[in-house]
């Protein structure tokens, strides 16, 4: 069964204590798989969730990311192992934490020591500090080097009916669907959130033929398609009552035809980029 999570790179939107009721709403409906990176909020997003569920780590499936270097000229890209192993360390202080049970390399590009990096994380997993190894990209080409060359546990890639890309490369590996809202494109918001430059390979007047036809409640189709192809579906939410509209719409009953149905006429496009 796929598991809902929660990710939480806007729980800070609105303040700390909005994002730690967000977090402890989550908690008490049943939401145990907690997603994060070192670089949400500068850090502290991580803080805030090490702070809440202290003493009830047991509880959770905890992530985390590293990769992404904050230097005083902003950020930069750095999968160096020296780098990863003190942002890995510095991670799991702020998670209260002495291991995670995911941690993703946070990108990534060919021109990168793959083989380090991934000589890296497997160490860390030999160690016990990660107990399974992810990998967060929506490059192609970096993602089969990974399959291919790495002990990769689990992919986190978007995924959602307007970005289905993924489908394509046919893998055998969990993923972890990030996005599956589209930016809120597929909300009861849609019209609010289209933007002229469409989202993704759709055009605007492409999108706005489309969503209405997509059955009611959207959101719950939305999520249920990513259910068809996701190990974990890791929705965000800015508010609890953002956080309330998700686990209604996970919950909802949708007409199994009808998601076949939408899901047949609804286009599977290809990776444009890096795709060798």
């Amino acid at each position: 069964m796929t598991e809902l999570g929660l990710g939480t790179m806007s729980i800070l939107k609105h303040g700390e204590a909005v994002g730690r009721r967000i977090l402890e709403a989550a908690y008490d409906a049943g939401i145990r798989h907690f997603d994060t990176a070192d670089v949400y909020d500068h850090f502290e997003v991580e803080r805030l969730v090490g702070s809440t569920f202290a003493g009830r780590r047991d509880d959770l499936f905890l992530t985390s990311k590293g990769g992404n270097e904050w230097t005083g000229d902003g950020m930069r890209w750095n999968p160096a192992p020296s780098y990863l192993e003190q942002a890995l360390h510095d991670s799991l202080e702020r998670l209260q934490t002495g291991h995670l049970d995911l941690y993703y390399v946070h990108g990534g590009t060919m021109d990168d020591d793959l083989d380090a990096t991934i000589d890296f994380m497997r160490r860390q997993k030999e160690a016990g500090i990660i107990r399974q190894i992810g990998l967060s990209s929506i490059r192609p080409n970096v993602i089969r080097y990974w399959l291919e060359h790495g002990e990769l546990d689990v992919l986190m890639t978007p995924y959602s009916l307007l970005d289905r890309r993924i489908e394509t490369l046919e893998l055998d590996i969990p993923i972890v669907g990030r996005g599956p809202l589209a930016k809120g494109l597929l909300t009861d918001e849609w019209s609010d959130r289209l933007a002229e430059k469409g989202f993704e390979s759709w055009t605007e007047a492409e999108l706005r033929a489309l969503l209405p036809t997509i059955p009611d409640p959207l959101q719950a189709y939305a999520l249920a398609a990513s259910k068809r192809t996701c190990a974990v579906v890791l929705p965000g939410a800015s508010s609890v009552d953002q956080l309330n509209d998700l686990i209604a719409a996970n919950d909802y009953g949708v007409d199994s035809h009808k998601l076949d149905d939408l899901l047949a006429r609804l286009p599977i496009h290809p990776y444009t980029k890096h795709a060798t």
